[in-house]
Order: C-alpha cells, then sequence, then structure tokens
C-alpha cells in the first residue's frame, strides 16, 4: 500500500527545515520583534497615562483649593460689604431719630405755648363768659 522513500523522506525533511528557516527570517523574528516593540510602546503610554492622572489628580487638589479660597474671599467681601451697609443704614436711622427728636421737641414747644396762649385767652373771655352767663340767667 503505502510505501516510504527513505529519498522522498530525505527529501521533504531537507525542504522543511529550509521552509522553517526561511520562515524564521522573514516572518517570525520580524513579527516577534514588532510584538516586543508594541509591548514597549503600550508599557510606556501606561506609565505615561498614570503620571497623567498623578498629574490631574494634583491640578484637581489646587482647583478644588483655589475655588476654596474663592468662595472664602467672595463670603469675607460680602460679608464686609453687609456690615458697611449695617453701619450706613444705623447711621442714616441715628441721624434720623435726631431730627425726629428736635422737631418733636419743637412740636411738644409749640404745644406748650398754644395751651399757654390758649389759657390766656380763655382767662380773658372768662369773664365775658360770665357776664354773658348772668345775663341768660336773669333773663330766665
Amino acid at each position: 500500500m503505502l510505501d516510504i522513500v527513505p529519498g522522498l523522506l530525505l527529501f521533504v525533511a531537507v525542504i522543511f527545515i529550509c521552509l522553517i528557516v526561511v520562515l524564521n527570517k522573514i516572518l517570525y523574528k520580524p513579527l516577534l520583534s514588532f510584538m516586543r516593540e508594541r509591548d514597549k510602546s503600550i508599557q510606556k503610554d501606561m506609565e505615561e497615562s498614570k503620571k497623567n492622572s498623578n498629574n490631574v489628580s494634583h491640578l484637581e487638589y489646587e482647583a478644588s483649593k483655589i475655588i476654596k479660597d474663592a468662595k472664602n474671599q467672595a463670603f469675607k467681601i460680602r460679608e464686609e460689604a453687609i456690615n458697611s451697609v449695617k453701619k450706613e443704614i444705623n447711621k442714616k436711622i441715628e441721624e434720623k431719630k435726631a431730627v425726629l427728636e428736635k422737631s418733636y421737641e419743637l412740636f411738644v414747644g409749640e404745644l406748650e405755648n398754644e395751651k399757654e396762649e390758649l389759657r390766656a385767652k380763655l382767662a380773658n373771655s372768662l369773664s365775658d363768659f360770665q357776664n354773658g352767663l348772668k345775663t341768660k340767667l336773669s333773663q330766665i
């Protein structure tokens, strides 16, 4: 049936070994060197991404610190503005109170003067009123 021919077997073995050598030089070595370079590139990119992520973390921390400081400054500025407005309002209120007190004192003084004048007028007209009352009673 099948006969093994030693010459043909040797020929196939030589061609197989030549094929392995040629494929090793043409295909396997360049492919393996390409794969090593790719692995190195990937490793380098991973290290750079870690550095970048560390840098990003640091920048995020700085940004949050700057935002916190800005909020604190804004709060202080707002408090100062509120306090200055309160001082101005209190000053105006005190000035208005002083003006109103002076006006009130003048008004009370005028009322006292009018009261005295009215008493004096009533005292002067009391005698006329009494005489008029006597005449009316005598007529009755």
